[in-house]
């Protein structure tokens, strides 16, 4: 595991987070006057929470886990970011919720500091880059999950690595190292500090589900993106799709898997 790779990253989303925040695109207006952040499929898919307790792992600054509250679930955020956090917490006294609560952690590290179990551990749209292991992180997950309780993620499927950068393949195994990077939320912003990312196989992080001891209730892909990737990417409802349409590949991938009795 890479602790300081992933002290790289909290450095750089602490910067990050600050630029996302008062992003016409962040939608903080938006949420403050009762938008949703969440999108349809995963509404779909993970279902009712109402009176559900819900560890949202990687949450930056908690809109998501915010809209969960609203929907009636006990939320537990975590992100390695403590600029993440503190926002967090400001939108949540904002928005008078009170059945939400967060936390600054790795999430390779948070076993030990959150004592709750959960029924739903949920994470989201551009997360598993950003872990070193995730054999580790199945291991995290499964730990804070119940008996009978599930883990529900949605991110960019992994093959779009290989259609959006010259230096990663799909097998990639070293990291991916960068610095001066365009911000994917506001263009015009040059990220001064470096980010490290790396390349997760769907396989990998099926297998990794698998050995931490919980079972795959089903694997999505979809041919369309959670974010503009370029500038010329269209928007329909929740998401984004390139010139011409749905894609000839999956740009997105859901996995929802429970925990045995």
């Amino acid at each position: 595991m890479s602790f300081n790779d992933h002290q790289k990253n909290r450095v750089a989303w602490n910067e990050m987070v600050e630029v996302h925040i008062k992003h016409p695109s962040g939608k903080l207006k938006e949420f403050l006057s009762g938008w949703c952040s969440l999108k349809e499929i995963e509404l779909n898919e993970v279902g009712d929470v109402s009176g559900k307790t819900l560890l949202h792992l990687m949450c930056q600054y908690g809109l998501d886990s915010l809209s969960w509250a609203k929907r009636g679930a006990k939320v537990f955020g975590v992100d390695i970011s403590d600029n993440s956090i503190d926002n967090a917490k400001m939108i949540k006294e904002k928005s008078k919720i009170e059945n939400a609560s967060f936390i600054r952690e790795d999430v390779l590290k948070l076993q030990g500091a959150i004592k709750e179990k959960f029924e739903i551990v949920f994470q989201s749209y551009g997360t598993h880059v950003w872990i070193s292991d995730i054999y580790k992180w199945a291991e995290v997950v499964a730990s804070y999950l119940l008996p009978g309780g599930f883990l529900y993620i949605i991110d960019q499927h992994p093959i779009c690595v290989i259609y959006q950068t010259q230096e990663m393949t799909y097998f990639s195994r070293e990291p991916q190292r960068y610095k001066g990077e365009n911000d994917y939320l506001d263009r015009q912003y040059k990220i001064k500090n470096e980010l490290v990312e790396w390349q997760h196989p769907l396989s990998e992080i099926i297998n990794a589900v698998i050995k931490s001891g919980l079972s795959i209730e089903f694997v999505h892909e979809f041919d369309k993106g959670f974010y503009q990737v370029e500038d010329d990417w269209y928007q329909e409802g929740d998401y984004w799709y390139p010139p011409g349409g749905p894609c000839r590949y999956p740009l997105m991938f859901s996995l929802k898997a429970h925990k045995p009795q």
